[in-house]
């Protein structure tokens, strides 16, 4: 039965199965309950005392949850749910059943988790905070989150150990990891980590590398880039040996890429990322920018309605029976293409930033998969923004009368009350009418 019992009426049995290494890891377990609450409820039997009870099972969570009332963090008469048993024989299966049983949580699985939770907006410090880890350890879990997929997918598999994928984490570049992966796969060492790192920086490139295909074989062989050709395999599976030479004009080409596109649209600055994705914890030294969208004009409103209306009236023609295939339904599925652009472009003109603003932004340039150059989706700024729109906070105790001081000039002082400041001017004026009548 599952009633709800205070902390302060629960004692450890001395039955619990877990005698070793009971108060490891308390201060992290104490953190998760304080951000994400007691997520097991606790296996428990009566004592004589009337509401009081022993821990068969749970005594990490209890020594956690009295931590958490000792630092102040929850309150001395905090309640906890608790699963009763009557007999202590039950109990102690209870107890062996609960920490026998208990499975280790796969590495993918963890970094996936982490992944996930810095994808949907938290940090690092927050992810750490609240899983009650370190900052490092919550990087190097999103790190092996952003490993080749076939690497990740062993890891889930448990083929190879979180050494082996921590080995191929060393660089960021997918590609090299997945070429590196083949060919570990099949070598008597490959599950050596320290041989891994150095095929990880060392050997050759396919033509069909990411960065092969951005530099171009034309480009590669003029600058004496060496192949070692294979008159059975096709040009995609030349091995190209100069990797140095390769990612010079990659880096090349990426930072004239990066320059143009800066140049272009206006921005502070474009760093190029000789890889097929950014990593996280470049964007973490950064400030992310979001635009604000601003509220559709009363023509563009009119103009998305009468886009709805035609893109219902089209989608009803090709269910009422226009055959896939025909000129009909090639004319209706081309309009609906043109239609889904169109409201791209004006959605996308609702995020237009001020030249002013993304003077003060960048992104990051890197290499697609398919060797093209990409854009990254979000922007950036090195400082927190300053909007040279924002309307100028008035000065306060200004009332409209006279001169307000010089243009820029901030009172340092305490905000005065509406009041105050009326009676203010009342005596002001009482004052120079005083003076004009002596004068005169």
């Amino acid at each position: 039965m599952i009633q709800s019992v205070k902390v302060k009426n629960l004692s450890l049995s001395k039955d619990n199965v877990r005698k070793s290494n009971r108060d490891a890891g308390i201060d992290n377990l104490a953190a998760n309950i304080a951000s994400q609450g007691l997520l097991q409820n606790l296996i428990v039997t009566p004592l004589k005392k009337a509401g009081h009870f022993t821990v068969k099972a749970g005594g990490r969570r209890l020594r956690a949850l009295q931590l958490l009332i000792e630092q102040g963090t929850l309150p001395v008469d905090h309640a906890v749910p608790v699963l009763v048993l009557s007999d202590d024989e039950n109990a102690t299966e209870a107890s062996l059943a609960e920490n026998f049983q208990r499975v280790p949580m796969n590495p993918a699985d963890e970094c996936t988790a982490f992944n996930f939770l810095i994808q949907k907006g938290m940090t690092a410090e927050d992810v750490a905070r609240r899983q009650g880890v370190t900052t490092r350890f919550v990087e190097q879990r999103v790190r092996l989150a952003e490993l080749a997929p076939c690497v990740f997918e062993a890891l889930a598999a448990g083929e190879i150990t979180l050494g082996v994928a921590q080995a191929y984490a060393v660089t960021t570049d997918v590609d090299r990891q997945a070429r590196v992966f083949a060919q570990m796969s099949t070598s008597y060492y490959g599950d050596n980590p320290d041989n891994i790192r150095r095929a990880i920086l060392n050997g050759t490139v396919k033509a069909n590398d990411a960065k092969a295909r951005f530099v171009g074989r034309d480009a590669y062989v003029a600058a004496c880039g060496r192949i070692d050709g294979d008159l059975f395999a096709t040009q995609g599976d030349e091995n190209w040996i100069d990797v140095d030479l390769i990612e010079t004009l990659a880096a090349r080409k990426l930072e004239a890429a990066a320059a143009e596109l800066a140049q272009a649209e206006g921005l502070a600055f474009v760093t190029p990322i000789l890889a097929t994705h950014v990593p996280y914890d470049l964007e973490r030294q950064l400030h992310e920018f979001h635009a604000a969208d601003r509220s559709l004009t009363e023509e563009e409103q009119v103009r998305v309605e009468a886009l709805g209306v035609e893109t219902d009236d089209l989608v009803a023609a090709l269910e009422s029976g226009l055959e896939d295939g025909t000129p009909d339904a090639v004319t209706v599925n081309d309009r609906l293409a043109e239609i889904e652009r169109e409201i791209e472009e004006i959605d996308a003109a609702r995020n237009a930033v001020d030249p002013a603003v993304k003077a003060q932004l960048g992104t990051f340039v890197y290499i697609g998969g398919d060797g093209e150059p990409r854009v990254h989706a979000r922007l950036f700024s090195e400082k927190p923004v300053i909007d040279p729109n924002a309307s100028p906070k008035a000065t306060d105790g200004a009332t409209g009368e006279g001169d307000a001081g010089e243009a820029g000039d901030v009172e340092q002082g305490p905000k005065l009350s509406a009041t105050l400041v009326d009676e203010l001017a009342t005596q002001r004026r009482q004052i120079l009418v005083v003076l004009i009548s002596t004068e005169s």
